[in-house]
């Protein structure tokens, strides 16, 4: 007999608890199951017969006796995750719409139950800079298209607070003004998930005309700056990109975190984890469009140290987390730093 690899086991208030992941089931595990388990296992100790445990575990699939391991093409994390996840809607698929229309608000009815989570408001801060009124944007979508590039070297260059108030606006801001219909959930320029707006964006300024250098929470109600952390240096950038040095000389950059507590008050199935990702993506696009009108280049990463980051930035990690960066500025549109062009030119010479 074989262990399933669809299980790991964990512990919870010091319970050890086998988890499968394919079905989304939990079964908590007595101390002679447990050893039965590991007498199991390939470690050479001697196979019990205990046979109510042994049935008991075929039952649930845990002892099988097929080897159903699978090679994911993802790393096996990220394959557990994926499939934790997987087919966890709130709704189903199977009833009519008038059933699932019903569904839907009886979720939104026990929502409502609840009070939504406090969000930040500018006087939770000591500084605190209110932006210039924004300018009107006007913009070929394809031409904007088209000039939107990665660049991966910035030139060190002032730029004007009216470019930083402009792209914090059109992409993070309230540029719908207030509906009735949407209420205290203000609507922005791209898409969210229930409408939560669950992306906040922390700016990381460092060559910016009338704005000290630091760390800035972009308050969108009163459209403002409010300092998180005085002094944010190139290298502590660094430090939080695991490293890269791509943003360097920048002028700026956003750390796009994600409020998991706003998230969690409306949608309670593991999918909800997808849904942070999917909404960073399309404000990261609409801030590079806008970057664009504002003749500005962007380089994007998702790779960095996300605890480093939630230190610079106090965030707690529970309850907002980090999930991508966007640098801004001027720099040449190549598609290499020249560092890195450098030791290119010298492996290709030996």
């Amino acid at each position: 007999m074989n262990i399933s690899h669809n299980f790991f086991l964990y512990f919870k208030n010091n319970e050890p608890v086998l988890f499968n992941y394919k079905e989304k089931k939990e079964y908590s595990v007595r101390k002679e199951y447990l050893k039965t388990l590991i007498d199991h296992s390939n470690t050479g100790e001697e196979k019990t017969n205990e046979d109510i445990i042994v049935r008991d575990f075929i039952n649930a699939d845990i002892l099988t006796d097929k080897n159903n391991l699978e090679t994911p093409y993802l790393n096996y994390y990220a394959h557990i995750f994926h499939n934790i996840t997987k087919d966890t809607s709130v709704t189903m698929s199977d009833s009519t719409e008038e059933e699932w229309a019903g569904q839907y608000l009886e979720v939104c009815k026990r929502v409502k139950q609840e009070p939504l989570p406090r969000r930040g408001k500018v006087e939770d801060f000591e500084v605190v800079i209110k932006l210039p009124a924004p300018d009107e944007i006007n913009l070929n979508l394809v031409d904007t298209l088209k000039k939107r590039k990665t660049v991966r070297e910035f030139e060190e260059t002032e730029v004007d607070i009216r470019q930083l108030s402009n792209l914090l606006f059109y992409t993070f801001g309230y540029i719908h003004g207030e509906e009735e219909e949407y209420g205290e959930f203000r609507r922005r320029s791209s898409p969210s998930g229930g409408c939560l707006q669950i992306i906040e964006p922390y700016i990381t300024v460092f060559n910016v005309e009338g704005v000290e250098k630091g760390v800035y929470w972009y308050e969108p109600e009163t459209h403002s700056l409010c300092k998180v952390t005085d002094e944010f240096s190139y290298q502590d950038l660094r430090d939080c990109l695991a490293g890269q040095f791509f943003g360097n000389k920048c002028s700026f950059g956003v750390f796009f975190a994600a409020n998991l507590e706003v998230l969690a008050w409306k949608y309670k199935t593991p999918r909800n984890y997808k849904v942070v990702y999917l909404e960073a993506g399309h404000f990261s696009q609409t801030s590079q469009l806008i970057a664009v009108t504002q003749s500005l280049n962007t380089w994007i990463t998702g790779a960095f140290t996300e605890s480093a980051i939630e230190k610079l930035c106090q965030m707690d990690g529970i309850k907002k987390i980090p999930v991508f960066f966007t640098a801004y500025g001027k720099g040449e549109l190549l598609s290499m730093h020249s560092i890195m062009r450098k030791k290119l030119d010298e492996y290709s010479t030996n």
